[in-house]
């Protein structure tokens, strides 16, 4: 494993701003930045109406962290991903692998 961690990703911290009407203003903010191992996976295809889009998919192993969650955003060459699963990679849960889909924005 070493020297696999090659790829740069940036963690995005969430910014909930709630308004009168009890709705919220969701904004992702710059947060650290890691070192991963990073595969893109095939992608699938959303079908919103009559438009067909690509949605691509990437698995980013990481040191484990336990700040990391499911719904959490991350940037990786320029585009930004959703954290769909996490995956442990060892017994000794050092080592964790996010399964993330493309967002739009």
């Amino acid at each position: 494993m070493i020297g696999a961690l090659r790829h740069k990703i940036e963690l995005l911290t969430e910014l909930r701003v709630v308004d009168d009407a009890g709705g919220a203003l969701v904004t992702w903010l710059p947060g650290p930045e890691l070192w991963a191992r990073v595969e893109r996976l095939t992608s699938t295809r959303d079908f919103a109406g009559d438009r067909n889009n690509r949605l691509m998919r990437i698995a980013a192993s990481i040191r484990y962290r336990a700040d990391v969650g499911l719904g959490q955003q991350l940037k990786f060459d320029n585009d930004n991903f959703e954290v769909v699963s996490i995956e442990s990679e060892d017994e000794q849960g050092r080592r964790i692998t996010l399964i993330c889909e493309e967002v739009g924005g």
